[in-house]
């Protein structure tokens, strides 16, 4: 397998794209069921096509990014302005790319992307199993706040770039 340095030279972080819905969802369905399940908080097994609309819609206030490797998508963000509520994120990556700093090229790219329009408060539901995610916005909003609700965890807190510049792991929810 290529090491950090060379996988981080290869992927390339874009904006989703004219014909990037097939590509899109064929990384979807093609993530584990444990994968799915923290992403979606159901391990589908088929991706509708108004589910793969909805990830592969871009509007205003609302952004859609691709971690690619070659032609191969292997990260997708989702993020979401609510109008002064918080940026919503969803965020996967595929596992054979996990821990090697593709999600955080992701989340900072969404944060760049954003920061145009002022979003800096983070609005996320995670799965109160989810310990990593957890944690590591523990470690990164120092004005963290969670909700919880049944078995998901809504998070709340501000979003800065040195905040995400120093994240080395992949986030998937």
């Amino acid at each position: 397998m290529a090491s950090d340095a060379d996988l981080a030279a290869r992927i390339v972080v874009r904006r989703l794209g004219a014909g990037d819905g097939e590509p899109v969802g064929r990384f979807l369905i093609g993530l584990s069921l444990s994968s799915r399940y923290h992403r979606f908080f159901s391990c589908i097994r088929y991706l509708s096509p108004a589910l793969l609309t909805t990830l592969t819609t871009v509007a205003p206030g609302q952004v859609v990014l691709l971690a690619l490797d070659g032609e191969t998508v292997v990260g997708h963000l989702m993020a979401t302005d609510h109008e002064g509520e918080g940026v919503d994120i969803g965020i996967v990556v595929a596992e054979g790319y996990r821990f090697r700093g593709i999600g955080g090229k992701l989340l900072r790219e969404m944060a760049n992307a954003l920061s145009g329009g002022g979003s800096t408060r983070v609005r996320c539901d995670v799965l109160g199993a989810n310990y990593f995610v957890l944690d590591w916005l523990r470690r990164r909003l120092p004005d963290i706040r969670f909700v919880r609700h049944g078995e998901t965890i809504t998070v709340h807190g501000t979003l800065s770039a040195p905040e995400i510049g120093d994240f080395r792991g992949d986030v998937h929810r």
